[in-house]
């Protein structure tokens, strides 16, 4: 006998084109390839730390409120999202 498929939630999807976190990353990735010898003279070495520190810092800041899911859609246009249901954890055995 097979258990019965769990509960699903239906999201509804932005684009990842009009995604700020998407955007960002590909900000940072940009930082990054800044970083090859052909264009270091745009970005001095001793600078580049401290710009991938700061792009990580606001990474997680937006990751922190990023609360929709994306797809690779037309920007504008939504997708719904099915996802599987997960449930909180049991209370502990222990109190106070």
């Amino acid at each position: 006998m097979t258990e019965p498929d769990p509960p699903v939630v239906t999201y509804w999807a932005i684009s990842i084109l009009s995604s700020r976190t998407a955007q960002f990353a590909a900000l940072t990735f940009l930082a990054g390839a800044l970083s090859l010898p052909e264009v270091l003279a745009l970005i001095p070495l001793r600078y580049l730390p401290l710009l991938l520190m700061l792009t990580a810092l606001v990474n997680f800041g937006l990751r922190t409120i990023t609360v929709r899911p994306t797809a690779f859609i037309a920007p504008g246009a939504t997708k719904p999202i099915e996802v599987a249901r997960i449930d909180p954890p049991a209370p502990p055995v222990v109190t106070d």
